[in-house]
């Protein structure tokens, strides 16, 4: 596991440095494929960041494409409703396209048990890494704070500041290992998706949320919230003054406790369908046009081929592995 923890810290360097083909090989149209629209599955409820980036992309594949898509939410349960309906219920005929997002498919794996495994859905193609994020109302009295005010604060007043995460993912992994290290005792509110949370925040129902850029952008640009850090080690783009945990001295793994967007189909799936999306999807994240729309809405496009998301998503289970397993989380049999 040390061996694979020290990989891991290099990895997001050499997915940085790589040049990944936003360009897919144009793949070969299989007879007969699509001859009706192709859903695009979120594991959560609509108005969070992977809803917002499903979304997106469906739009501009369409455009680009000339194919068309819908998305669907399939919540609940952090994300497990969804992932096991695309692994396990979704039939493997490439009209069935999770948008899926780990850490938290793995957290549903090795900490949730649940009833797929990795290999129950194949990769196809990497969307964007987006870091979790903490933020409050700009208005409260949190918003006059940095992150180690915040932190001061929890230590203070055990069990006072509540904060909104999503359980059994980065939101609630990335606050308890902050918590952990810091000595601060957050009252942890636990919400079904990132737009119910930024509702209890806006409303004064919590004091912070753990959530996403993208989910919060409209806000922070109007100067309603806050951004107080970023649960990674290298500065986010569009929040470039928010403190990194390195910054804080706080060890994370970096490219770990966020969103590792990618588009994923049943195990099963006809290899000249996924070869087929895969080629859709490459060619419409390297459209310049699809970038403006996702920069709009807060999220910054890292496309992956298949290939190169697949090692990705091998390293993401090793390392929500060996955090769990080191943490005693570790279910059953896993």
């Amino acid at each position: 596991m040390k061996k694979i923890r020290a990989l891991l810290a290099l990895a997001p360097l050499a997915f940085g440095l790589m040049a990944p083909s936003a360009r897919a090989e144009d793949a070969a149209k299989p007879d007969n494929f699509p001859t009706r629209p192709i859903s695009l599955v979120v594991s959560y409820p609509a108005g969070g960041g992977m809803d917002i980036t499903a979304r997106t992309l469906a739009k501009e594949m369409e455009r680009v494409t000339d194919n068309q898509f819908r998305v669907e939410n399939h919540g609940g349960g952090g994300g497990i409703v969804g992932n096991t309906y695309v692994a396990k219920q979704a039939r493997p005929d490439g009209y069935t396209v999770g948008v899926l997002a780990n850490p938290t498919m793995f957290m549903n794996i090795l900490k949730q048990g649940a009833e797929f495994t990795a290999k129950d859905v194949e990769p196809i193609a990497g969307i964007n890494f987006e870091p979790v994020i903490w933020v409050v109302r700009a208005d409260s009295e949190f918003g006059k704070m940095d992150f180690k005010g915040i932190l001061d604060y929890a230590k203070e007043n055990p069990g006072k500041l509540k904060v909104g995460v999503i359980p059994n993912a980065s939101f609630d992994m990335a606050t308890r290992i902050v918590a952990k290290q810091s000595g601060a005792d957050f009252n942890i509110v636990p919400f079904p998706g990132g737009k119910p949370a930024l509702v209890a925040l806006l409303g004064g129902n919590i004091d912070m949320s753990a959530i996403y850029y993208s989910e919060v952008a409209q806000y922070i640009e109007a100067g309603q919230m806050k951004v107080l850090a970023v649960a990674d080690n290298e500065p986010l783009a569009v929040a470039p003054d928010a403190p990194t945990m390195k910054d804080l001295g706080i060890e994370m793994a970096s490219g770990t406790w966020g969103a590792d967007r990618f588009a994923a189909v049943p195990k099963g799936t006809d290899p000249a369908v996924k070869a087929y999306l895969a080629s859709l999807i490459a060619k419409t994240l390297a459209d310049e046009e699809t970038k403006k729309a996702f920069e709009a809405v807060g999220v910054e496009l890292a496309p992956k081929s298949m290939d190169e998301q697949q090692t990705r998503y091998d390293e993401s289970q090793a390392a929500v592995h060996d955090y769990l397993e080191q943490n005693g989380e570790l279910a059953a049999g896993q």
